[in-house]
């Protein structure tokens, strides 16, 4: 089996110790051991499980690795055909890991869920680009929390993992650091006039801008953010983003920008990263351990059935 490097993304033997092109070392997230299944919630929140959430320690190394299989998934699945626009290149690299599907109706430029993306075909391509790319860092945060979950309890992947996500990623604390890694991959990709942080602020202002909680935010945002786009890298180079932004200025779309509301220097540790993520992870699990959430993941994971019948891949 051939092993992509989690820096670089170049594929190397599955012999080699060390990336052949950055000399990164190489993890095999395949080597994991993840051979159990949990289709009940009475198993997923029972007393067992709660402590070993509790009691995981995230390693730099897992992580790595779970990034790593990301990548691997992607450019396993991703297909391109000669002379694509740039919202052919992005929708077919949305595609590589969920469903995309359409609408005309005007209301919103596009929403994730359930493994599938929607995007409306009314706006300008440079706006179905930027939705894209934004509900796209959605699906590969999920993906990663997801694979987080998975590895920690040493569990395959069902349609009630999925829902359990589904339901965990809506709550505020994560969905905070979610739409900062969302705005902050339209920061990388999009003309700064172009680049929105309205969700991010809206949950700040609920959140009645929390110190502790946006501190947690930033470390935990900043690291993932950094992983996302090193899946994204491996798959838009610099002339498929400058064409990116040459798109805006082709439809002569209308600025929408709307920055941050904080100042988001932060640190940049993947240690506390880690810590954090696996605390917030164990908060809002605990949070769901009631009659009415567990009913809401069951919901979530019947939905999720259907979405597998369609062909999501992650």
């Amino acid at each position: 089996m051939n092993i992509y490097c989690s820096n670089c993304g170049y594929l190397n033997r599955d012999n080699e110790k060390y990336c052949t092109s950055c000399n990164e070392i190489l993890h095999n997230f395949n080597k994991l051991n993840i051979n159990q299944t949990i289709t009940t919630t009475e198993e997923l929140f029972s007393n067992e499980v709660i402590t070993q959430l509790n009691n995981c320690i995230l390693t730099i190394d897992s992580y790595e690795m779970i990034i790593e299989n990301i990548i691997e998934t992607g450019s396993n699945h991703i297909i391109y055909k000669k002379n694509m626009t740039p919202l052919e290149r992005i929708k077919a690299l949305a595609e590589a890991y969920s469903i995309v599907i359409s609408k005309d109706d005007g209301r919103s430029y596009g929403e994730y869920a359930y493994n599938v993306i929607c995007i409306d075909e009314n706006f300008d391509s440079a706006i179905q680009i930027a939705t894209l790319l934004h509900e796209l860092t959605h699906h590969l945060f999920n993906e990663i929390i997801k694979q987080i979950v998975m590895y920690t309890l040493e569990i395959k992947k069902t349609p009630l993992i999925d829902g359990l996500i589904q339901v965990i990623s809506t709550l505020p604390t994560i969905l905070l650091i979610s739409e900062y890694c969302a705005s902050s991959t339209e920061k990388r990709y999009l003309p700064e006039e172009y680049v929105s942080y309205s969700s991010f602020n809206h949950i700040c202002e609920d959140l009645k801008y929390n110190k502790q909680i946006l501190i947690r935010t930033l470390i935990i945002g900043k690291g993932i953010n950094d992983s996302i786009e090193r899946i994204l890298t491996t798959f838009i180079d610099e002339k498929l983003k400058e064409d990116i932004k040459k798109e805006f200025v082709k439809n002569n779309t209308k600025p929408i920008a709307n920055p941050i509301c904080i100042n988001d220097d932060g640190i940049d540790n993947s240690i506390l990263r880690n810590v954090y993520l696996m605390n917030v992870i164990y908060e809002n699990f605990c949070y769901l351990n009631t009659d009415e959430n567990k009913k809401t993941v069951e919901k979530n994971a019947n939905l999720f059935k259907k979405s597998y019948q369609k062909g999501a891949y992650s």
